[in-house]
């Protein structure tokens, strides 16, 4: 069976590797705990973003008219924004690494024709922010799957993590047309997550005996 790669791991194994002084044990835990599929009570902030997301896939499908809805302008950004593509998109393609079988997969929030959108809901916006992004994995994976050269991270900031108020609306955008640029991104990051799992054993077991039986 092929090995399970997906966006969320990567970041797992990048927040771990980069995690300020006193966070390494929540980090690792975190970690361990996505390895090992165990569940999870969601906080207040991902809560509130599956529950953003779920509320723009109800409205838009129910086709209703968008303007003449009771929700803020920059709800409606989101609306007229994501009206029209399709959601909750499966995506995934397989590839070899040093002998290895890898299913590259993910799930697509907003897929189009041309373009992909992926929904994020944040309670501040820093000068870090753009970089933990763009800086991550899941644009290249998606791309690299759908074989497209548009990707928008279409991010909502709230005023604070218990709130419901949409302080202000962020789009950020990656474009590639080179497809082995993604190919070649996506294999060097598979070469440095099997290199770090094979200097933590109990994780290597994990990741081979219980996350990858998908």
């Amino acid at each position: 069976m092929s090995k399970l790669v997906t966006p969320s791991l990567f970041s797992a194994i990048d927040w771990y590797k980069n995690a300020p002084k006193g966070w390494n044990e929540k980090a690792y835990d975190s970690l361990y705990n996505q390895l090992a599929r165990t569940p999870y009570d969601l906080k207040a902030a991902a809560a509130r973003g599956i529950d953003f997301e779920d509320l723009i896939y109800k409205i838009l499908g129910k086709k209703y008219d968008i303007e003449s809805l009771a929700c803020t302008e920059k709800f409606k950004q989101f609306l007229r924004a994501c009206k029209g593509g399709k959601f909750q998109v499966k995506s995934k393609t397989f590839i070899r690494v040093d002998e290895v079988e890898y299913c590259i997969y993910g799930k697509i929030d907003v897929l189009f024709p041309t373009k992909i959108i992926d929904i994020k809901t944040t309670s501040k916006w820093n000068r870090f922010s753009e970089e933990k992004y763009l800086g991550s994995m899941q644009h290249i994976m998606y791309l690299y799957n759908q074989r497209m050269e548009h990707f928008d991270y279409m991010i909502a900031v709230f005023d604070g993590e218990e709130s419901k108020e949409i302080e202000e609306v962020r789009i950020l955008t990656y474009k590639e047309k080179d497809f082995h640029k993604l190919y070649e991104k996506i294999v060097s990051a598979i070469e440095a997550q099997t290199e770090f799992l094979k200097e933590h054993p109990a994780l290597y077991d994990l990741y081979h005996k219980t996350f990858s039986q998908y």
